[in-house]
């Protein structure tokens, strides 16, 4: 399943607004205070933010979480075709988003494939992943990308009713991954 979403239509607060305020949960899971969550596009000062991040987002998705490099994350934050954003609760990452901007070939245009989107367990249900699929959708319109699209495995229900609820709409796709077979032995006769 993909779900496509207008950035245009998903933001309807002035352009500052980028924060919201979520229920912040204590160790035993009950509720205790309102707490200010910011979005933040990572840039090429933002390194360390961004192994955090990532990281982050790496282990909610319950993936082998290799370190990345200074260098590797410096290099990948200055591409202007890479988008990360970063959900920031006391200046700590609670969540994150990345995507990358592809050229058309229909027309001179460009679309946003949202990656990956993860937030920690503790804050999910909260808003933090609306708000940033929202602030992504509508930086993107504002520099001239009006179109964002985003993968879902059919079987994940929750991640297709959270796109479904931010308005997005399901186009019936089948996604296929080609993996380097260079050292696979050779076929049987």
């Amino acid at each position: 399943m993909l779900a496509v979403i207008a950035g245009r239509n998903l933001w309807k607060g002035p352009a500052a607004e980028r924060e919201r305020y979520v229920a912040d949960a204590d160790i035993e899971g009950t509720m205790r205070t309102e707490a200010r969550v910011v979005v933040k596009r990572l840039g090429a000062a933002d390194v360390a933010l961004a192994q955090a991040t990532f990281r982050l987002m790496a282990e909610v998705f319950d993936e082998g979480v290799g370190e990345l490099t200074e260098a590797y994350v410096s290099a990948l934050l200055g591409r202007a075709d890479f988008w990360a954003m970063a959900a920031l609760q006391d200046a700590r990452p609670i969540g994150g988003i990345t995507a990358h901007v592809l050229p058309m070939t229909r027309s001179e245009a460009q679309e946003l494939f949202i990656y990956d989107l993860a937030v920690q367990p503790a804050y999910q249900r909260r808003g933090v992943g609306r708000l940033l699929v929202e602030t992504l959708c509508r930086d993107a319109a504002a520099a001239g990308v009006p179109v964002a699209f985003v993968p879902a495995d059919v079987e994940d229900d929750h991640a297709v009713a959270f796109y479904q609820a931010l308005g997005g709409q399901a186009a019936p796709v089948t996604i296929f991954s080609f993996e380097d077979r260079a050292h696979d032995p050779p076929a049987a006769p």
